[in-house]
């Protein structure tokens, strides 16, 4: 390995720390990124760890919003090259498609996406750990630059590990705690066009609250949420994704409506509730499962001996979890562990 290769790896994790919103994290690992594998556009994605549906997304350069539901649709039903999927399983975690290649010739994506938009090159990175897919990024090249080489994809795979470890720091410096704010829950109805057919007073003011620091338009707020609008619409009961934000969290469902019309797809937006977001909290965080009952326990107030008792540990133990716990979400204390979990 490279002294460079080296310094990008390390330097990369150390990026998430730097970054205070999605938009500055993916810029700054397009930044690293290029040290070692140049490109003209990127788009990065977190993955929720318990649905292991989109969080948040940054992209810049990159493909346009209308070509969003189709590069999902080919995701889901595996319609063209590299999806995500088999990335997330395989030998390796990356996938290279563009003109040049002997598989290029019969990529749908490629011909009908890319090319339209002035793009030659894709590079895709499956962002993956323990077996989960934190993430995804994509990195673009212009019709008037090389294609991404073997080089290239050899640089990418060696930075997997560090670009999976900078997005679960990220997302670790964001707040514990559910979305503060007293307005009402969001519900937005979106049609088969996946345009905004009916809403709530608050639900723009919801799908924005998804995506702050961003001033999009109202034919934009769709992109929010259009991996659970596309999921809803698979017919297999209601979906949902939690998404980090300064703010706190927020939790987005999306279910299919009966009786309307074909397609359309209800989408209520809200602060996450306690249960819903310690299993997401536990999973980003790091924290075991022996640690995740110790706390579930104190979130219904049991005192550590009772707990140790519930549990069959022993007291010393059961401080030993809390004190990693502790550790690990950067909290001092139960109480403000507890605090932060259900303010």
């Amino acid at each position: 390995m490279t002294a460079q290769v080296e310094t990008v790896r390390r330097s990369v994790p150390e990026a998430a720390a730097s970054a205070s919103t999605v938009t500055e994290l993916g810029q700054e690992i397009s930044r690293q990124v290029g040290r070692l594998v140049a490109h003209d556009g990127y788009m990065l994605s977190g993955h929720d760890p318990t649905s292991f549906m989109g969080c948040f997304l940054a992209r810049e350069h990159a493909y346009d919003r209308q070509s969003l539901p189709r590069l999902l649709d080919d995701e889901f039903h595996g319609r063209d090259l590299h999806p995500f999927s088999q990335l997330a399983n395989g030998s390796s975690q990356v996938g290279v498609l563009g003109y040049g290649t002997a598989e290029g010739q019969h990529s749908a994506r490629l011909h009908d996406i890319m090319a339209p938009q002035g793009f030659a090159g894709e590079l895709r990175i499956a962002l993956v750990r323990d077996g989960i897919m934190w993430g995804t990024l994509i990195l673009l090249r212009e019709r008037n630059r090389p294609p991404f080489s073997p080089a290239d994809a050899l640089h990418a795979q060696l930075l997997v590990a560090p670009l999976t470890e900078a997005v679960k720091r990220f997302v670790r410096r964001l707040p514990l705690y559910p979305l503060r704010g007293a307005q009402a829950p969001g519900l937005v109805v979106f049609g088969s066009d996946n345009g905004i057919r009916a809403a709530t007073p608050t639900g723009h003011d919801w799908l924005r609250a998804c995506v702050p620091n961003l001033h999009i338009t109202d034919a934009e707020l769709p992109v929010v949420v259009w991996g659970t609008t596309y999921t809803a619409r698979l017919g297999d009961g209601p979906k949902q994704t939690l998404i980090p934000t300064p703010a706190g969290w927020i939790v987005v469902r999306g279910q299919l409506l009966t009786g309307g019309a074909a397609g359309d797809v209800a989408i209520t937006v809200q602060p996450a509730t306690v249960d819903l977001l310690l299993p997401v909290v536990a999973a980003w965080y790091g924290i075991t499962r022996r640690e995740r009952g110790v706390l579930e326990l104190a979130l219904e107030g049991l005192p550590a001996k009772q707990i140790a008792r519930r549990l069959s540990l022993s007291p010393h133990t059961v401080n030993d979890h809390f004190k990693a716990i502790y550790r690990k979400t950067g909290v001092t204390c139960r109480e403000e562990l507890i605090a932060g979990l259900c303010r």
